[in-house]
């Protein structure tokens, strides 16, 4: 079982307290999980440290059911639990779970308890030593919850049975290891439906009764909570111990992957406010900056706000817009496709890249705007050969042609192409790189410390793919260094220049359905887009376009606190989606990016901006 690290959040009347506390699934419990399609089996699959069974006893036999009303001959305790059980040992080499971690069957008595116990003791002996904690570590701890006997009477039944206690219930010092837990049912202290929050008087009242119980040594857990994915993670930042669910499957997803959906503790950076002088102008620009963040949807957007604590960037932008995503072949595009409609203005299939939906290939915007002696360039955080940048200089069918985009790179209208595959470039061009890069009148550069930005050459600046690794691998100042020096390279023709810059890795991201890995990215995007607002008012003649390719991930923002910058999300699937994607624009022309449009028509609006 990985055991996973969760920040949790309490939101109280101060503020966020945060806390460290470690959930796996042994913190888990399947309520009433003998009414699962597989009793048992389901959860124990899943590794719950917790396994509910109600029993009846009818005619000398004990039964798995809710309600009397609900036994059937075949639903036998011993049947669906005591035999599974004993299974699990011989598959897992004496243990019930393979970590080791413990199982704990929760055992509901719901008629007569002395009697019901009694039958329930002696249907145990012959199988005692998988139960027998004290004996045997690996044991599965036998807890009694419903119908138990007083107190008093605990000593007279087998020390392997242990009792669920209630909070309000006062425990001789010599029966306290013999309370597993303490549980309580969740509606005597709110009615909340696990959909947006506590009431502030109920997480006072929730968060009052769990401290009671660990201030008396036990763990703590609800009956009756709702089986909400807010729910698991309101009750683990308050510090219930046992997390009850009646979705053994989406608690197991909450546990599992609670690290990589929670993010917060980012280095903040300040936001550059702009003059807005020029925006919106109907002055003719001179340059375009076009900001792509890979996978960036408001989402994406707003959890880089979030973990900068209410600032960014790209919400200084004023102008606003909608764009509509979609290939020609699929509902949503892939990245090649997504920068191609860009790129070209054309719509095109998913994979594609510089052609339309017939295979033919299409004029790139540096092709376009090369016999107006309109400089053009690319920066990105991976690859070169990536289909986003390929977009803006290829012609193949497959994105994946990376030997055909290195070298239709080279014989490109690029004048400047910054990024990483360094090691790609050397092996598809190998002893012919030196000859062509010299035919094609190319400067290679392997770093940025010796990019010498007032050569009048075409300029690659290709970097090993350690380089342009991820912000959480320490890729640092890159994107914005790299973009820095590439508006000192472009703009000393003083004849303008387009630009396209991507933050490749928030797609990356949502990829791997890791929010913190995605905010880094963002943060590191919208520093990089600051740098250009900056400039822009310098300028004057900047236009500074902020969009994205797709959506990737289906990001949905659960919980946050902006004053701390702290957020939880869950990420919908591990694709690109439909969602349209936000375009935000400043500057000269700016206006012409409002409203909402297909991707492609971004090209238009670029060259019409440009006052082509």
């Amino acid at each position: 079982m990985k055991h996973l690290l969760l920040l949790s959040g309490v939101l109280l009347a101060g503020g966020l307290q945060a806390q460290t506390k470690t959930y796996t699934t042994a913190n888990a419990h399947s309520h009433n999980d003998y009414e699962r399609n597989v009793p048992f089996y389901q959860a124990a699959a899943l590794q719950f440290g917790y396994i509910e069974a109600d029993i009846h006893l009818k005619d000398g036999v004990l039964y798995a059911a809710h309600d009397q009303k609900d036994i059937r001959p075949e639903r036998t305790f011993k049947e669906l639990y005591l035999l599974p059980v004993i299974r699990q040992f011989s598959l897992n080499n004496g243990k019930a779970y393979t970590n080791g971690s413990t199982l704990h069957l929760l055992i509901d008595i719901k008629t007569a308890g002395i009697p019901t116990l009694q039958a329930l003791q002696e249907l145990l002996l012959p199988y005692r030593q998988y139960f027998d904690t004290q004996a045997n570590p690996d044991a599965v701890k036998i807890v009694l919850s419903g119908n138990i006997p007083a107190t008093g009477d605990w000593k007279k039944f087998d020390p392997l049975f242990y009792f669920d206690g209630r909070p309000d219930s006062i425990y001789p010092a010599e029966l306290k290891q013999r309370v597993a837990l303490v549980s309580t049912d969740f509606h005597r202290y709110s009615s909340w439906n696990g959909k947006g929050t506590f009431t502030p008087a109920d997480q006072e009242k929730v968060t009052s009764v769990i401290n009671k119980v660990h201030q008396q040594g036990f763990p703590f857990r609800f009956w009756g909570a709702p089986s909400a994915r807010t729910c698991y993670y309101k009750l683990m930042d308050l510090g219930a111990d046992v997390i009850g669910t009646d979705r053994p499957e989406e608690l197991y997803d909450v546990l599992q992957h609670t690290a990589r959906t929670t993010a917060g503790n980012m280095p903040v950076h300040t936001t550059y406010t702009p003059t807005y002088v020029s925006d919106a102008t109907q002055v003719k620009s001179r340059n375009v900056i076009l900001f792509i963040g890979d996978g960036t949807g408001l989402a994406q957007l707003y959890a880089g706000y979030t973990a900068n604590r209410g600032a960014l960037n790209i919400f200084n932008m004023r102008q606003l817009g909608l764009s509509k995503t979609s290939s020609t072949d699929n509902y949503h595009t892939d990245s090649a496709a997504g920068g191609s409609a860009m790129g070209t203005g054309v719509k095109t299939n998913n994979r594609e890249i510089g052609m339309d939906n017939t295979y033919i290939p299409v004029p790139v915007l540096p092709e376009v705007l090369a016999p107006k002696g309109i400089r053009s360039g690319v920066i990105v955080t991976e690859e070169i050969t990536g289909a986003t940048p390929a977009s803006f200089y290829g012609h193949t069918p497959d994105r994946d042609n990376t030997a055909t985009l290195h070298r239709q790179l080279l014989q490109s209208k690029l004048q400047l192409a910054v990024g990483g595959g360094r090691e790609e470039l050397e092996k598809d061009l190998g002893e012919d790189l030196r000859q062509t890069l010299s035919r094609e009148g190319i400067q290679l550069y392997d770093n940025l410390d010796n990019w010498n930005v007032q050569t009048k050459n075409r300029t690659l600046v290709i970097l090993s793919n350690k380089a342009v690794n991820s912000m959480r691998e320490g890729r640092g100042s890159y994107l914005k260094t790299a973009l820095k020096k590439a508006l000192q390279q472009l703009s000393a023709s003083g004849k303008g220049f387009f630009l396209m810059v991507e933050g490749s890795r928030i797609d990356h991201g949502g990829h791997f359905n890791d929010l913190d890995y995605l905010v880094r990215e963002m943060l590191d995007f919208d520093e990089a887009v600051g740098e250009a607002l900056r400039f822009a008012d310098q300028n004057k003649q900047t236009t500074v376009i902020v969009t994205a390719d797709h959506e990737t991930g289906g990001l949905a923002l659960m919980d946050g606190n902006i004053s701390q910058g702290f957020l939880r999300g869950h990420f919908a699937t591990n694709d690109h989606t439909g969602i349209p994607v936000m375009v935000f624009a400043y500057g000269p022309g700016s206006q012409l990016f409002r409203g909402v449009y297909e991707n492609n028509e971004i090209f238009g609006k670029i060259l019409k901006a440009l006052g082509l």
